[in-house]
């Protein structure tokens, strides 16, 4: 039988927690308003400041992973519609995640580096420096690996695209799910394969320009 290293244990052992925290919310979402009407009511009593109100409601479960950020995307395509809705929880969802990056990059890093061999934060780098696309298809259903890019080596230039680019098909989601116009609706379906088309054109000409970077150094 062969024996699996210290490496893959640790680095199996952090998505594992890192899967299983976003988990809790959607197993109790008691835990933060009890329900899509509650939300509503409360971000519609502030006025003009809803949409302002609104994002720093929606910032909370991102940062607090085990709270879930799934109601209020709803709420939000219900409360102002399906483009203003994606607009807002996008930002939320973009700022949230850098909030978390940097907590991952300022606390959990140096953390980490105390309990665990370099050997195995190597192995746990490659995941997030040598594998973009898992981590942007990652990145669309959960918001704890900012936190698990923060600890990782990924540059911030490197997380900023993957997210803005990640967050736009579910938010978009769940906008159009509040504001009760269907999935199969031909513009949806229309933005979803543009956002791939580009996302995977990104990676592609990003996977290029590291390959010839890499040629020139042989040289």
């Amino acid at each position: 039988m062969a024996k699996i290293s210290g490496a893959t244990i640790f680095t199996a052992s952090t998505f594992a927690i890192g899967f299983l925290i976003p988990a809790l919310g959607f197993l109790f979402p008691e835990t933060f308003f009890s329900n899509q009407q509650q939300i509503t009511n409360f971000i519609k009593s502030f006025g003009w400041w809803t949409p302002i109100i609104f994002i720093g409601l929606s910032i909370i479960p991102i940062v607090f992973t085990p709270l879930n950020h799934t109601i209020f995307g709803i709420v939000g395509g219900f409360v102002f519609g399906p483009w203003v809705g994606f607009l807002l929880n996008w930002i939320s969802k973009t700022v949230g995640t850098l909030i978390s990056f940097s907590i991952g990059r300022s606390i959990g890093q140096r953390a980490v580096k105390k309990f665990a061999k370099s050997e195995h934060l190597e192995q746990y780098n490659k995941i997030f420096t040598q594998h973009p696309f898992i981590i942007f298809v990652g990145f669309t259903v959960n918001d704890t690996l900012s936190y698990l890019a923060g600890i990782s080596s990924m540059k911030l230039r490197a997380f900023v695209p993957l997210i803005l680019l990640a967050h736009i098909i579910p938010t978009l989601t769940l906008s159009y799910i509040g504001s009760g116009i269907s999935l199969t609706d031909p513009l949806f379906i229309g933005l979803v394969f543009v956002i791939l088309l580009i996302a995977l054109i990104y990676f592609y000409l990003k996977r290029k320009k590291e390959f010839a970077a890499k040629e020139q150094n042989q040289l």
